[in-house]
């Protein structure tokens, strides 16, 4: 393709994310797979030429709305695009003034005009919050949580995630890692999980021999500590009550060495599907994967057969995703104050029906990909206020147990739990909270 088609293409795509923002429809990954995977005259090169603008605009369109608005313009993916450009790559609005059939229809006389004004705009006039793309309705958890650093912390979620594998040890030693190839990329170890590896490039998993033996999975290595975290042994009964593809079940079952009962709940079958089939790639052969319904009295008809009979249970609860923001930067405009007040009741409900599951001396887990503590510290302090019989672990025992080197310090508001963040341990956002029956 054409730089000046690759630019047509972008403003194609997010026309399509930005209809997806206003009506949140699907996330801008899916969209962005979609896309390409209508149009297979785009080559390799050219979707990841793509792919990167879009990214680039989503990293940084709290400003440039800022921008807009300054201006008195309207809000359109085209008007982004353009946004963008004058503020990075200027050399690219000649592609904006030459008829081209491929490319993107020429700058009109308002938008030279919007082009010449932003170049005389104060860009120090921007708030600190807005330059570091945090919407208004995260500030204060993020003030809240990190203080002076909240702008440091927002920066962080800004840049491109790596790719975390994981050693699924159902199939390999922790030890192999140092074996693993790719034509075009060096994995390094990362420094808190045992069995992660890292890439910071762009890594197609059909070039990794390993992992399409199932040898290796994708997961983050935040989500790695927390299925490490719940201390499951081989033997027990164990509760993953929103499992979603499977990511953290296959981890747990893996840390059972496939002997007892995991039950991998969810209310979606399409992810119950994706785990089913990642299941049988990884060998995990004691996951019991179960579909709940939407209808409360049926859904506790089928969870009461597990009450108190848990060994161990976790939830993985629905969030604002904040701690995902580096791979999904259009989340930060899916929510607002009142989605995530109905958010933190949702959790606070999960994580009661799932401690209805645990037996005494078992164990509930609390996980979240958020970094808001109204998700997070509320959401614990809640049900420790109003749930008999339970006690708040230190993830600090549970950790030198489990992962046995360096227990990392936390960014969490109760010290006793821990929270996970690209700022302080370059990983995802992720929260944790440990309690034990009494």
């Amino acid at each position: 393709m054409r730089p000046s088609a690759r630019y047509a293409a972008l403003i194609e795509l997010l026309e399509q994310i930005e209809d997806a923002i206003a009506t949140r429809g699907f996330p801008a990954d899916v969209l962005v797979a979609g896309y390409f995977r209508a149009r297979r005259y785009a080559g390799s090169k050219d979707r990841r030429a793509i792919s990167e603008l879009a990214y680039a605009v989503l990293r940084s369109r709290e400003l440039l709305l800022w921008v807009l608005d300054q201006m008195n313009a309207k809000v359109t993916a085209r008007s982004l695009v353009i946004a963008h450009i004058a503020l990075n790559d200027l050399d690219a609005l000649e592609l904006f003034t030459t008829e081209d059939q491929y490319g993107p229809s020429p700058l009109d006389e308002g938008e030279h005009s919007f082009i010449t004004a932003l170049k005389a705009l104060d860009m120090t006039g921007a708030p600190v919050a807005i330059k570091a793309n945090l919407p208004q309705w995260a500030r204060a958890g993020f003030e809240r949580r990190y203080g002076e650093k909240f702008v440091e912390s927002a920066a962080a979620l800004n840049c491109q995630a790596p790719l975390d594998l994981r050693v699924n040890t159902l199939k390999a030693n922790p030890e192999f890692r140092g074996e693993v190839t790719h034509e075009t990329t060096e994995f390094k170890t990362t420094a808190y999980s045992p069995l992660a590896l890292r890439s910071d490039k762009h890594v197609g998993l059909g070039g990794i021999a390993e992992y399409g033996l199932g040898q290796l999975e994708v997961q983050d290595e935040a989500a790695q500590l927390a299925s490490l975290l719940v201390d499951a042994e081989p033997g027990m009964q164990v509760v993953d009550l929103c499992a979603g593809a499977g990511g953290k079940s296959l981890a747990v079952s893996a840390c059972m060495e496939n002997k007892g009962q995991l039950y991998a709940f969810d209310i979606s079958a399409k992810r119950l599907r994706e785990c089913r089939k990642r299941a049988d790639r990884a060998g995990s052969h004691n996951i019991q994967i179960a579909q709940l319904s939407g209808q409360q009295a049926e859904r506790e008809a089928k969870l009461a057969e597990l009450a108190s009979q848990c060994d161990r249970a976790y939830v993985d609860v629905p969030c604002s995703g904040t701690g995902t923001w580096r791979r999904s930067p259009d989340q930060r405009w899916r929510l607002g104050e009142n989605e995530l007040k109905e958010l933190a009741e949702t959790q606070l409900g999960l994580l009661r029906e799932a401690g209805e599951l645990v037996k005494a001396g078992g164990r509930l887990v609390y996980m979240s990909c958020s970094l808001m503590p109204d998700e997070n510290e509320d959401v614990i302090q809640r049900f420790l206020a109003d749930s008999k019989g339970w006690t708040l672990l230190n993830y600090r025992d549970v950790w030198k147990k489990m992962i046995g080197n360096d227990v990392p310090e936390t960014d969490a508001l109760i010290p006793e739990a821990l929270q996970l963040s690209p700022l302080s341990h370059q990983t995802d956002g992720f929260f944790i909270a440990i309690f034990e029956r009494n």
